[in-house]
């Protein structure tokens, strides 16, 4: 029988250099807080039970916390005493122990599912990941004169010899057996520069000690500041434009295209440059987005176009078949198959049926100072150019306005209204 795993994601640092009201692991990269990304590398990777150590000023946290499947328990680290003070508020630290930041968004579950599997097949008490880059400034690992792992010293403690001469740094991602690891926490002094108790210092009680090389080193990143925030967005964003191509997206110009994690897209869909997809958005197959379209928690049916400059805004439901144009501005609307916005036009808060056509410079005027209004189009309707719609209003199906037209009362089925405001001058035979 398998050892459980016990992943303990560590999320109680201030993040004093985000200078941020916002805790730094709720930090957004692409569409999602960056904690998030690092629960789901642990979850993908077989973690039977997730605890999250944080700060119990930061609220925040653990409300966003609340809910989450698999169900994740929040402990909290009230005195910012260090790693291992924070390890230590967990509790029960039985079976196998993973412990990764929660400031390091690109970790990705193939790599601790390798750190997993090495730890359990060595059998040994610690392991740890390492990566050799003499840009970093991180605990580096010292070795003995046989090359196995002696200690870590931290950046704070390593004198100007370690600085210049060993280049291999610990970058955060341990797996532990927990029976020892709490024998070795309870070893663990204060006596450093920082008056801390570091996690770094069990490994001596835990030795012999496995040392695992990360393939990539951009999975190493710890996200501290806002500049290595824009860098880990840059890589996750490379990461997500590459999935979509390999499942049969074309993005045109991956450079200057930017869509969230959080997004899906169906195949043969052509993304143009300069678009941003974001949020809990989907988009069907064989569809045309761009260029220079944002798009966001909006739904996108099958063979639809979007584009170019067009804005489509949360709520917003298009289904397939259907054309929306330049410089048009849709927002919890829904548009049905085959009906076509060309361009130029605002659609707020308006259901817009099927085999309907919107002229240039149509107007749906949903707020009357102190709510949101609806404006009903019904299938087949013909709206002239510069339509004013005034909600809440209703277009029968069929129905046609003429253009420059106010409306402010309800239209039949197959009628035509014009004028301002506007009067019905043709009623459906």
């Amino acid at each position: 029988m398998s050892q459980s795993l016990t992943a303990v994601i560590l999320a109680a640092g201030h993040g004093t250099r985000m200078r941020s009201r916002t805790p730094k692991v709720l930090h957004v990269l692409c569409g999602r807080p960056m904690i998030d990304w690092v629960i789901d590398a642990v979850s993908d990777a077989g973690a039977d039970a997730i605890k999250v150590v944080t700060n119990p000023h930061h609220a925040e946290v653990a409300a966003h916390l609340d809910g989450k499947i698999p169900s994740i328990e929040v402990v909290y680290q009230r005195e910012p005493r260090g790693t291992a003070h924070a390890l230590q508020q967990v509790g029960d630290l039985a079976g196998d122990v993973l412990v990764v930041n929660g400031d390091s968004p690109l970790l990705t579950a193939t790599t601790v599912r390798h750190i997993i599997d090495i730890h359990r097949r060595a059998k040994r008490p610690a392991t740890l990941a390492a990566v050799e880059d003499p840009r970093r400034d991180d605990g580096r690992i010292v070795r003995a004169k046989d090359g196995d792992f002696e200690r870590i010293v931290e950046r704070k403690d390593a004198n100007d010899e370690l600085r210049l001469t060993v280049h291999e740094f610990n970058v955060g991602i341990y797996c532990f057996d927990g029976g020892r690891l709490v024998e070795a926490l309870a070893r663990v002094s204060d006596d450093n520069k920082a008056g801390e108790y570091y996690l770094t210092d069990v490994f001596p009680y835990l030795q012999p000690v496995n040392v695992v090389k990360l393939a990539d080193p951009d999975e190493a990143l710890g996200v501290k500041d806002r500049v290595r925030l824009a860098t880990a967005t840059r890589i996750m964003q490379k990461r997500i434009l590459d999935r979509l191509m390999v499942e049969g997206v074309t993005i045109v110009d991956p450079d200057s295209t930017f869509i969230d994690g959080t997004v899906a897209i169906g195949q043969d869909t052509v993304i143009e440059p300069f678009s941003v997809i974001k949020g809990d958005t989907s988009i069907g197959n064989e569809c045309r987005i761009g260029p220079h379209v944002h798009i966001e928690d909006a739904r996108i049916g099958d063979r639809s176009d979007c584009g170019p400059f067009v804005n489509i805004r949360p709520g917003t439901e298009i289904a397939e078949d259907v054309h929306i144009g330049s410089f048009a501005e849709l927002v919890r609307t829904k548009v049905g198959k085959n009906s076509r916005v060309p361009h130029v036009s605002y659609l707020g808060d308006t259901d817009l049926g099927a085999d309907a056509n919107i002229g240039a410079g149509t107007i749906t005027a949903n707020f009357d100072g102190a709510h949101k209004n609806r404006t009903e189009i019904g299938d087949g309707a013909f709206v002239g150019v510069d339509t004013m719609l005034v909600a809440p209003v209703k277009l029968g199906k069929g129905a046609r306005t003429g253009a420059g037209s106010v409306v402010t009362k309800d239209v039949p089925d197959g009628a035509t209204a014009v004028g301002v405001p506007a009067r019905v001058i043709r009623k459906k035979q």
